[in-house]
């Protein structure tokens, strides 16, 4: 399923992964996950080589950039085969360039990639974001919101997580509960996410809604 995503949303995901691959935050980057801010309890070491395609990968993939973004996620993967922050990186790439190309085998790979991530740190929040992400994208709901609830465990500020929810509730056209988790991000960055929910497609559907009406009027 080909969806567009938001710039703010982008944001978010670059603040996510930015918290991984460097301890400081970029600027401009709303709603960084309190989590983020450290590492996790008995995160594995990332030699510094491996770090810095880390980076080059997430540059690329801010500008949209995914086939180079993988290339450089995939020379942080041959420097540190146990980087995981570079595997969770490849894996969102690769979900976002099949989202663009129409491609299931790379939203497949992306999943696998950001499984592996885990794999080798179970607590790294920002993959449960990654992966939240390529489920949606791959039309696997019921997974997709129960990773953006880990994060939301997490984070139980993280305006996009909430979001996200919503979008799928919006596509099944659950108004009901995609207004319940619209009323939850829009608490935290109300312009953000109520012209995301007045322009994207994901609500198209309940758009008639009394209730979805009257919390995205201008």
């Amino acid at each position: 399923m080909k969806y567009k995503i938001c710039l703010a949303v982008l944001a978010s995901i670059l603040a996510l992964a930015a918290s991984g691959c460097s301890s400081s935050q970029d600027e401009g980057q709303p709603n960084m996950p309190q989590q983020q801010q450290s590492e996790t309890k008995t995160a594995l070491p990332i030699s510094a080589e491996s770090e810095r395609f880390c980076q080059e990968g997430l540059a690329a993939y801010s500008r949209f950039e995914y086939d180079a973004a993988i290339a450089a996620y995939d020379k942080a993967i041959q420097t540190d085969g146990r980087n995981y922050q570079a595997l969770s990186g490849k894996g969102v790439a690769l979900a976002m360039r099949g989202n663009e190309t129409g491609s299931r085998q790379d939203v497949a790979d992306g999943i696998a990639s950001i499984q592996k991530a885990l794999a080798l740190q179970p607590d790294y929040v920002p993959a449960f974001y990654d992966l939240a992400l390529a489920y949606k994208i791959d039309g696997q709901y019921d997974k997709s919101i129960s990773y953006f609830q880990k994060v939301l465990a997490a984070d139980p500020n993280n305006t996009w997580s909430y979001y996200g929810i919503a979008t799928i509730y919006g596509d099944k056209g659950d108004a009901k509960n995609a207004v319940v988790y619209l009323k939850k991000a829009a608490a935290l960055d109300k312009e953000n996410v109520l012209e995301a929910a007045r322009t994207q497609s994901h609500f198209d559907s309940i758009r008639n809604d009394a209730e979805f009406r009257a919390l995205v009027s201008p």
